[in-house]
């Protein structure tokens, strides 16, 4: 009866706690938002925007990894991520006119687990 009792009281607590500690230690993954703005503060549609990483490391997307992520911004002038690890990457925009460089700009990414990256890029 001892024994019932004591696995009763001592040890079912231990293992239901030890479950629940281990469950919530998962790393919530960091995203970024990317806004492209031209001299007027006025979000620009179609603008190219490259993510890359540093010589030799790579992208952890949350679908995939990769060394480059070339995207197109929405009519808002942005473009969402979403990452799997704390990171820094490069951040470059190019807009074209008749398939010429028109406008550029450069930001960086800072990932922080569990954090959104709000960057605005101003293209000149």
């Amino acid at each position: 009866m001892k024994a019932i009792l004591s696995l009763i009281f001592v040890w079912l607590p231990v293992f239901f706690s030890i479950g629940l500690f281990s469950t919530s230690c998962k790393p919530i993954p960091p995203t970024a938002v990317v806004t492209i703005l031209n001299e007027n503060n006025e979000p620009i549609e179609g603008a190219e925007v490259t993510v890359r990483a540093d010589e030799g490391r790579v992208i952890y997307l949350a679908d995939g990894m990769t060394t480059t992520n070339v995207q197109l911004t929405n009519a808002a002038g942005q473009i969402s991520y979403k990452f799997r690890y704390e990171a820094i990457y490069n951040v470059s925009v190019k807009t074209y006119k008749q398939s010429h460089l028109d406008k550029q700009g450069k930001g960086v990414f800072i990932l922080k687990e569990g954090k959104t990256c709000n960057e605005i890029i101003k293209l000149r």
